[in-house]
């Protein structure tokens, strides 16, 4: 919102404060001023002048003699190129020795053998906002009205001596859209008088010929006034030069007088060509199903049903609360407008302007509330400027059709005492009664200790008890409110179980090479399909949000290969080769749907490997597999203390591969899978191959352990053997492997150390249905080194568990 000094000054009279003291005496008490601009960039010595004569250069075509009457006794010789002057023109005139913006100087000088005694200059030479200028204005020098006296002080006439202050308000600050609501802002911060005058109300003149019906509920209340009698023509310089200061664009009277009420009361106002209301009658609705109305920017909108309309009887002349139709457009015919004020449904006018991608200053107040009180005095108002500055006049009286109960101001408890436990402060009554006197509120004391307070209609940001004590605290000053250290016993930060299991987690899987990814929680109720889950599975309760952005992030996801997917797709969409990604994330699982009560969140890492590796010296580049998850898990499980006891096991979830997959369990509780996508998933994913890993982080808190396994480092040498057993193909290795740790612990001293399969053979020389496993033996005393007996008996313990078990045969 800008703010014009020398507006605000006939409202308050704050002419004694600087514009920078008056902004920071604003931006301490919340209403953040951005900036402060001087409408003056440099312009000085630059006057009315008027061209009396206006002559072809003798030695130029492009250049024309002019003389020029700017009220200093003698006509001037002024050279000028622009291609609008003309004789009787009235136009800003440096004179020698002015200056003008970026530190220009006017003398004289001699343009092609003849004097020039100063310069006739155009709206960007003297730093006018060239931008919001009519374009007849902006193409040569900038023409002055007729009745500007010549002499005069351009700076002076057109404002230029005027500063803009551009505050950023924050979205409960409505009332302050208006130059009404900042002069009350101002003068309860000063503690000065507002002088803001009310329009009154004329005497009956007759029945109005306008008609107006409301259709819709999001109306609550229009008003309407026919003005008749209009000339076309533009506003007075006066008005073009506040609404340029305010950073709207002059485009003529009718239009500028309802642009400029809207910025002094707040309400926004719009006029129709009262001819084109076709049976004088106007209706507000909502739009019919394929209706269409070309706006006032040329573009034709097709409107939805949600959309509040315009209209007469037989179509839509306008888009409520957001821009007009081009059908009934104030144009150069016009004699005769009817001007809307009314009150519409703040949502459904955000929602209209949001679809159609329209954005004004009238939709912005709209949708942040206007205050009910101004609705009748801007039209009264914008009335009473179309009658005095464009000859109209009243053609009946004001239409006015309200829906319901009309707004009042209304009533919040307060309590001095609960004020200043809320401020941490000690002001005392009086103080806090004279900071509500001076925002305009009235007090009615129940006691001492219970005050109903009225706030009027022009605040609706005031609801709460609370809203009150900040008010409070605005005015008074939030330097008034003492500083004070927080006390109690302090203890050391640490982190819970399970933030620490989440940050080593992470920097297990970073320091193997893996790269964290986040990605959204939300996604699209359609993601599960590609994981082959039936439609009664758990992961399809998903808890859905009641108001999404969009389709896309419509549902809290339960699954995280979704989103990783996602991630793979986009990189190899962009020519990377591959990649392996985690993340730790939640995810959502309701025990019913509709919620009744809150859902499992159950916190998840979970990796996925996609593409080719990086090629290398030594290696070329391959698809990832089973066995590159394998070791990032059992590297993740050995940082943890958590290998030995895992125990892997063939795994059944239906986005996995059946025969490439497992789940990892510990004492007996499954906390994951991993493995080689299925083929239908990966290719619902368009992934080729891809390999797929998650653990419940939530199950492994519990498991956490504050204390560390430290082994020595051996002192003696490990003995070692190698043993190639030929069993059923469908015994597991790890069946293997967890029957030679038994056997080696009956022994009573464990001499096994390590224990690791190196190769599995199925082919020539094992017999159909078998397989041969080979599997290395490491075995250790921390206190002497082993004998050949001591080892013999270690492996002969671990071949009759497995004979006995799996029916093994050692390989000769």
């Amino acid at each position: 919102m800008k703010l014009s000094y020398q507006w605000l000054c006939e409202y308050v009279d704050v002419r004694d404060i600087s514009p920078e003291a008056l902004a920071d005496k604003l931006t301490s008490a919340g209403l953040e001023v951005e900036a402060v601009t001087p409408r003056n960039q440099g312009v000085r010595g630059v006057v009315v002048g008027q061209v009396l004569t206006c002559e072809p250069h003798p030695n130029a075509d492009r250049l024309k003699v002019c003389t020029v009457d700017a009220g200093v006794g003698e006509a001037l010789t002024i050279v000028c190129g622009a291609p609008n002057v003309r004789a009787g023109q009235k136009v800003p005139t440096a004179l020698p020795g002015a200056t003008l913006p970026g530190g220009r100087s006017i003398g004289k000088v001699k343009l092609r053998g003849v004097e020039s005694n100063g310069m006739l200059c155009s709206a960007q030479e003297i730093g006018l906002e060239v931008k919001l200028l009519p374009k007849e204005q902006t193409e040569g020098l900038f023409l002055l009205p007729d009745d500007a006296p010549v002499g005069a002080d351009v700076v002076t006439l057109l404002h230029l001596d005027d500063v803009v202050l551009e505050i950023g308000l924050t979205p409960n600050r409505s009332d302050c859209l208006s130059m009404r609501g900042l002069a009350y802002e101002v003068g309860a911060l000063y503690d000065r008088p507002v002088r803001f005058p009310s329009p009154a109300e004329p005497a009956a003149s007759g029945a109005s010929p306008v008609r107006v019906t409301l259709e819709t509920e999001r109306c609550p209340r229009y008003d309407a006034q026919v003005i008749t009698g209009l000339t076309p023509k533009p506003s007075p310089l006066w008005m073009q030069m506040r609404l340029l200061a305010m950073g709207v664009r002059p485009i003529n009277l009718m239009v500028d007088v309802t642009n400029y009420v809207m910025l002094e009361w707040g309400q926004p106002l719009h006029a129709f060509d009262f001819g084109q209301v076709r049976g004088g009658h106007i209706v507000v609705r909502q739009a019919r199903p394929g209706e269409r109305l070309v706006t006032l920017d040329g573009q034709e909108r097709e409107l939805k049903e949600d959309t509040i309309v315009i209209a007469d009887p037989e179509r839509a002349i306008g888009i409520a609360g957001v821009m007009g139709g081009e059908n009934s457009e104030v144009s150069a015919a016009t004699r005769q407008v009817v001007i809307e004020s009314a009150a519409f449904d703040a949502a459904s006018v955000r929602r209209t302007g949001q679809r159609l991608g329209l954005r004004s200053e009238a939709q912005q107040r709209f949708e942040k509330g206007i205050d009910p009180v101004a609705i009748r005095a801007a039209l009264l108002r914008a009335a009473e400027l179309l009658c005095e500055l464009g000859g109209g006049r009243r053609e009946g009286g004001v239409v006015s059709v309200v829906r319901g109960q009309p707004s009042q101001p209304h009533t919040v408890a307060f309590s001095p005492a609960r004020c200043n436990r809320l401020l941490g402060t000690d002001i005392s009554a009086e103080t806090m009664r004279g900071v509500f006197r001076r925002l305009g509120f009235t007090v009615e004391e129940s006691s001492p200790d219970l005050w109903r307070i009225e706030v009027p209609t022009r605040r609706p940001d005031i609801t709460l008890e609370a809203d009150l004590a900040e008010e409070v605290a605005r005015l008074v000053g939030y330097e008034a409110i003492p500083s004070t250290l927080p006390f109690g016993a302090t203890t050391a930060g640490v982190r819970t179980p399970s933030q620490r299991l989440r940050k080593r987690t992470r920097e297990v899987l970073t320091g193997m090479g893996m790269t964290e990814v986040f990605t959204y929680a939300l996604t699209h109720p359609g993601s599960l399909d590609a994981l082959r889950v039936g439609p009664d599975a758990p992961y399809r309760q998903m808890i859905s949000l009641r108001m999404p952005m969009s389709e896309e992030r419509s549902v809290l996801r339960t699954h995280l290969l979704p989103s990783l997917a996602q991630v793979a797709q986009y990189n190899l969409a962009r020519d990377v080769a591959g990649g392996r990604v985690f993340e730790i994330a939640r995810v959502y699982l309701p025990a019913r749907l509709p919620l009744d009560e809150q859902p499992s969140e159950r916190t998840q890492w979970a990796g996925l490997w996609f593409g080719v590796t990086e090629a290398d010296v030594w290696n070329r580049p391959r698809a990832y597999d089973f066995y590159d998850a394998k070791g990032v898990v059992e590297g993740w499980l050995g940082a943890f203390g958590w290998l030995d006891q895992a125990e892997f096991r063939p795994a059944s979830a239906p986005w996995l591969h059946p025969g490439r997959s497992a789940e990892v369990w510990l004492d007996g509780e499954r906390i994951g899978s991993f493995g080689e996508l299925h083929p239908e998933t990966a290719a619902a994913f368009e992934l080729d191959v891809a390999v797929y890993a998650e653990f419940d982080l939530d199950l492994l808190v519990p498991r956490l352990s504050d204390r560390w396994l430290v082994t020595p480092l051996p002192r003696h040498p490990a003995s070692r053997r190698d043993l190639a057993v030929v069993v059923g193909r469908d015994v597991p290795a790890d069946a293997l492997l967890a029957a030679a740790r038994e056997a080696a612990r009956e022994g009573g001293e464990n001499l096994l150390e390590d224990i690791r399969v190196f190769d599995v053979y199925t082919g020539s020389g094992v017999p159909e249905g078998m397989k041969s496993v080979a599997i290395r033996l490491t075995c250790r005393a921390q206190d002497r080194t082993l004998t050949d007996d001591e080892v013999d008996a270690l492996v002969g313990r671990v071949l009759a568990a497995w004979t006995a078990r799996f029916a093994a045969v050692l390989r000769g």
